[in-house]
Parts: C-alpha cells; sequence; structure tokens
C-alpha cells in the first residue's frame, strides 16, 4: 500500500510540474539563463585617437573588472606590424576598435564591422541617453541607417584667445557666438607689428574645418564626383581668405597651434578640446603653462549660430570577426553608463549622454580649467555629421585644405581655385575607383 501510495504522488508531483511549465509557457514567460562567467579576455584596438594607458586603466580595465570580474581587457595600439591589415593576416583581429567617426569607413571597407542592431534593441536604456546628434551621425555611416558603432566621449571645439594681446593692444575681448564678421572687426584690431615682431588677430586653421560648420559634404554620394566648387564651399574660401589678406598675415613666422601656444603671436584660435587640455595640464602642472588665455562658444556664419562643429566622436565598434561578441557589447554598453561617462567628464573628455549633470562636473579634476569659461563648450552644440564617402578622409578633405594653403600664398581667384581643385579629386576618385575594380 505504501509502495502504491508512493508511486501515485510521484505521478501526481511530475504532472504538476508539466502542468506548471505548460502555465509558464502560455503566459510568454521563459527560464532564465546564468551568466557565462567563464574568464574572458577583450582585446581593444586604439586607431588614430588619443587614449593613454592611465586612462585605459581608469574608464575601461577598473570599472569593467568591477562589473564584470570575469571579464580582463587588453589594449593593441596601432603601430608598425599592427595595422589593421596586419592584424586581419595574423589572425589576431581585436574584439573592439576604439576610434573616431572619421575612421568608421576604412573599418567598413575591409568588412569587420559588427551591425549592433541585431544585438542591441533600439529602446534600449543605454541607446536613449545617448545625445540624439550622435545617434544620428552614427547612422549615416550604415549602408541602410544600421548602428555601427557605440559612442565613448564627444570632442568639442572652443575659440580660444590671448588674453595678453588683447590686454596689450587696448581690444576687448572676444564674446560666445559671434558671427564670422563680428571676427573679421575683431581681428583687424589685432593685426600688429611691434618690436619686430608680427601679431595676428585670427587663424581658421584651414577650410574643412569652418566647412564643418555647415555640415558641408565633400563628395557627392551619388554621383561620386567632389561637391568643393559649391556656393557654399566657395563661401568658406571667401571667409578665410578675409584673414588671409589681413595686412602683416603672411609675415607671421609660423601659423596655427604653436603660433598661438608657443609664440603667442595669433591672438585668437579655434581648437578641438583634445588638441590643448591634455597638453595645458601638464604644463600647467610643470609650471611651464606661459599662456594667459582663456575661450568663447565658436563663431560661425549667422544661419548657424548656435552650432559648432560636425560631431567628432571617440567610439566603439564592435568587431564582426570576435569570438566573443556578447562580453565585447557588455563592455561597450557599460560604458556609456553613468558612472562610466561622470568619470570621464571630470577628467577633461565631453559625455556623449544627454543631461547637464555631465556639464557641470566637466574638467573637474583638472587645475588648469579652473577659472576658465568652461561654458563656452557647452553653447555651440555639436552638427549632425554630412553624408559621408569613403573619399571623404582619403581624398577629398586633405585637397580642400591644400587648396586653402595655396590661396593664402597666392590669393589666386577663388573661383579658379575651386575649381582645379575639383578636377584633382573628381580624378583622385575616378582612379580609386577604378583600382578598386
Amino acid at each position: 500500500m505504501k509502495r502504491f501510495t508512493s508511486k501515485v504522488l510521484t505521478v501526481m508531483l511530475f504532472s504538476t510540474s508539466l502542468i506548471g511549465c505548460a502555465q509558464n509557457n502560455e503566459t510568454g514567460s521563459t527560464p532564465e539563463h546564468k551568466t557565462n562567467t567563464e574568464p574572458k579576455t577583450i582585446t581593444v584596438y586604439r586607431y588614430g585617437v588619443n587614449l593613454t594607458d592611465e586612462e585605459f586603466q581608469k574608464f575601461f580595465v577598473e570599472p569593467v573588472k568591477k562589473k564584470y570580474p570575469h571579464i580582463t581587457l587588453q589594449m593593441i595600439v596601432q603601430d608598425k606590424g599592427k595595422n589593421p591589415e596586419d592584424l586581419l593576416a595574423a589572425g589576431t583581429f581585436p574584439d573592439i576598435i576604439f576610434t573616431s567617426n572619421n575612421t568608421f569607413q576604412a573599418f567598413k571597407d575591409l568588412k569587420v564591422v559588427q551591425s549592433l542592431d541585431e544585438m542591441i534593441k533600439k529602446d534600449s536604456t543605454e541607446l536613449k541617453k545617448v545625445q540624439p546628434v550622435i545617434m544620428d551621425s552614427f547612422r549615416e555611416y550604415g549602408d541602410r541607417g544600421e548602428l555601427v558603432a557605440l559612442p565613448f566621449s564627444i570632442n568639442v571645439a572652443a575659440l580660444l584667445y590671448n588674453k595678453d594681446l588683447f590686454n596689450k593692444f587696448g581690444v576687448e575681448y572676444p564674446k560666445d557666438l559671434m558671427t564670422w564678421d563680428e571676427t573679421i572687426a575683431l581681428a583687424r584690431k589685432l593685426m600688429r607689428n611691434e618690436g619686430g615682431v608680427q601679431y595676428a588677430g585670427f587663424d581658421s586653421t584651414g577650410a574643412s574645418l569652418i566647412a564643418t560648420q555647415l555640415s558641408l559634404p565633400f563628395v557627392d554620394p551619388k554621383t561620386n564626383k567632389s561637391m568643393i566648387d559649391s556656393p557654399e564651399w566657395i563661401k568658406v574660401y571667401k571667409l578665410i581668405n578675409e584673414f588671409y589678406r589681413m595686412q602683416g598675415f603672411n609675415d607671421l613666422k609660423q601659423i596655427g597651434r604653436e603660433a598661438f601656444i608657443t609664440d603667442q603671436t595669433i591672438a585668437m584660435l579655434p581648437l578641438w578640446a583634445d588638441n590643448f587640455t591634455g597638453r595645458f595640464e601638464t604644463e600647467y602642472k610643470k609650471g611651464t603653462l606661459t599662456l594667459n588665455w582663456d575661450m568663447v562658444a565658436l563663431p560661425n556664419f549667422p544661419e548657424a549660430l548656435g552650432t559648432g562643429r560636425e560631431a567628432n566622436v571617440h567610439a566603439m565598434m564592435l568587431s564582426s570577426l570576435s569570438n566573443n561578441k556578447d562580453d565585447a557589447l557588455k563592455v561597450m554598453t557599460y560604458m556609456l553608463s553613468d558612472e562610466v561617462q561622470t568619470a570621464i567628464a571630470k577628467s577633461g573628455r565631453f559625455s556623449t549622454l544627454e543631461g547637464t549633470e555631465f556639464e557641470k562636473v566637466f574638467g573637474a579634476e583638472l587645475e588648469s580649467l579652473k577659472g576658465k569659461h568652461i561654458e563656452a563648450f557647452f553653447k555651440a552644440k555639436p552638427r549632425k555629421i554630412h553624408t559621408p564617402t569613403k573619399y571623404d578622409q582619403t581624398i577629398v578633405r586633405g585637397l580642400t585644405d591644400a587648396a586653402a594653403e595655396e590661396l593664402r600664398k597666392t590669393n589666386k581667384d577663388i573661383n579658379t581655385l575651386v575649381r582645379e581643385y575639383k578636377e584633382k579629386a573628381d580624378k583622385a576618385i575616378a582612379e580609386a575607383i577604378e583600382k578598386s575594380k
């Protein structure tokens, strides 16, 4: 009798278990999957952007190890023998590519980029927090609008100025969001030659960066013809020629960043933040920073005031060749956490997330930014990028700046100049297309 009762109970319990499973399936619930905590080494390939070993430890290794103890991160730095083609040939292509959106196309051409839409839900918390202009810009690189990367930090530019030169010549300091006409008028007041030293009011640093403040395309993606002869591009060349033709500009010993920081012969210079914040902090700590400087928001054309340059983002791409895609994606998405984004903001990198809380703590760890007009960084908002092509960075962008340099040296007729450089660009593009067949 006991044996019979035991069998009946066993059958009843088994049946109840089956019913419970069926009910769970009917309600759509799914059994929980255990997280795979098998030790993994995820490789991160730094290509064409700045990321020091200290930053890699602080922003990647330490927070990831705390969040995912089973993941170990290793950085591979682009160098001789470690170019993308070298890593492909050796079968050691990394899991994550840390680069800027300017080089996305190069990795797409190598066919090593994993589309992320298949792996990340579009309504995921991580993506909802990212500034829309960044996500919209990233999708421009997808052949069908797919997401090809996640952002880490965004680069922002400001107009730096030498306070000592303004004080020396009795000229009022620049203001946030000036028009280019206002900037030209201010620069003219600072064109001086005193004590045998030539000073200039402003250096545009070329044509291509000014063009990004209007999101001007380099190449027509439908025809593969350069667009540097458009009315908008001609407007850019006319603008920079206003500065080039100021009396004494071409008597400067040098132009650009070193003329502003070291020679201190240029009064105003637009610069990406990552081109000066790290250097200024290092020199400040050493006591060798002699430049008395501050900054204002970038000037622009009247129709574009309040916007800066196109989004320039340090980003993470997932390799389609990775054997650790799930864990690599965990690392990438964790870089968008409030914890990591707050840390990078305090260190002087710009968060890619929406929210003034990241602006408020920006540069908190940098002594060289104390007392500076940090708000200037956030008044000229990043612009969505133009529709990119594979020939923008490899061919046309360099030619637009070469044209600007020729204009500076020769004062050639601008219409003639852009026609000649368009012909050079179109010829180079046609040759590249033919070579790829």
